[in-house]
């Protein structure tokens, strides 16, 4: 059985991306598919957080009400 991410491991998933937004073609992708898992599997405030722990804000992503 395949085991299962944490919160951290997805954030780290951003971390890494982030760099490379506007500079790899699926960059912007990866992150903003990886915040709607996040905010499936642990909630839109743990999302929101990744957002503002990743200062996503300053490449256009906006946290959700």
């Amino acid at each position: 059985m395949k085991e299962e991410k944490t919160l951290e491991q997805y954030q780290n998933t951003i971390k890494r991306e982030r760099r490379f937004v506007d500079l790899k073609p699926y960059s912007h992708k990866i992150i903003s598919l990886t915040l709607r898992i996040i905010a499936e599997k642990f909630g839109k405030d743990k999302a929101n957080k990744t957002i503002r722990l990743c200062n996503l804000k300053s490449l256009g992503w906006q946290e959700e009400k």
